[in-house]
């Protein structure tokens, strides 16, 4: 059984992780988290999950990207955290969405009985909030999924190399308290600018574009600071997450549900709450540019490989 659940989760990385249209650093980022990880990755998020899990209570899913100019969130990051919510409810344990203000409305969308706390973006208030936060629920695991993470100068940047901390909640605080709270942190991003990419940040600096050097004045790059105990690279983050959920399902012989249809439906609540895609900034079914049929592909080859 051991065999089969690491063949299946060698699949699952390979279609999460697949570089379509070709990504600067994309390679090289999973190659490093990989080499750390020493085996596929969303089974080594999966099993640190699952150990979590073990002292059931809350989990903190941390998700919401802010699109320039608009200021409202991404459709890469809610759908992902949606999925693996309900997985963590078949682990008994209860997950709690932690996004911004910008992006909160699109996570209520498609939260259903999630509560969503919205993150401030002062640094002393976002610093008081984790350590009420952490001491109120007392989480055993964090999750966070295409969640902007602040670069050495705890400054928040686009891909694009421009400065997003205006209107980003200072959500690397929960990561940074989160050893001490003994706390197990996950991270799931594509880029390098993501929270817990700090694991990779010399890769980020060398391979990926403003990874040094951003568009701001902050002059930091966009590489991400913060670390996380695992680290989940996917050409999609949406997908990173269905490849985490599948494998908590594989190892605990959970049912998985996600499939092409169900992806389509939830970039559709997205889009109705008022989410973008990120790079063509239109209100479709897209994520990261890439089309609706690809997007659906991806759930379903997730799908076939884990109900095979």
């Amino acid at each position: 059984m051991k065999t089969e659940i690491e063949q299946k989760a060698h699949l699952i990385d390979h279609i999460v992780s697949v570089d379509i249209p070709t990504r600067a650093g994309m390679h090289e980022l999973y190659e490093e988290a990989r080499k750390n990880s020493k085996k596929p990755l969303c089974l080594k998020a999966a099993e640190k999950i699952v150990k979590a899990s073990e002292k059931a209570g809350y989990a903190f899913i941390i998700t919401g990207f802010p699109v320039l100019p608009n200021r409202v969130c991404e459709t890469d990051g809610p759908p992902g955290a949606t999925v693996l919510a309900k997985t963590l409810q078949g682990l008994r344990l209860k997950p709690l969405f932690i996004a911004d203000e910008v992006c909160a409305s699109v996570v209520r969308a498609i939260s259903e009985t999630v509560p969503v706390f919205a993150f401030p973006t002062k640094d002393e208030s976002a610093r008081a909030k984790a350590e009420q936060l952490l001491s109120e629920y007392k989480p055993s695991l964090m999750i966070s999924i295409e969640r902007p993470g602040w670069n050495k100068k705890k400054v928040y940047h686009t891909m694009a190399g421009l400065n997003i901390s205006d209107v980003v909640g200072k959500t690397d605080y929960l990561f940074k308290l989160a050893s001490r709270h003994e706390v197990v942190t996950v991270a799931v991003g594509d880029g390098g600018n993501e929270l817990g990419f700090g694991t990779v940040a010399q890769v980020v600096e060398k391979f990926v574009p403003y990874g040094t050097k951003c568009q701001c004045k902050c002059g930091g790059g966009i590489a991400a600071a913060t670390r996380a105990d695992s680290l989940v690279v996917s050409r999609v983050s949406n997908w990173g997450a269905y490849g985490i959920a599948g494998c908590v399902c594989l190892l605990k012989e959970l049912n998985y549900a996600h499939d092409g249809k169900n992806e389509l439906k939830l970039l559709r609540r997205v889009n109705q709450a008022g989410g973008l895609d990120s790079v063509t900034k239109q209100a479709k079914p897209l994520v990261d540019g890439l089309p609706p049929r690809i997007n659906s592909l991806v759930a379903d080859l997730i799908f076939t490989v884990l109900n095979a």
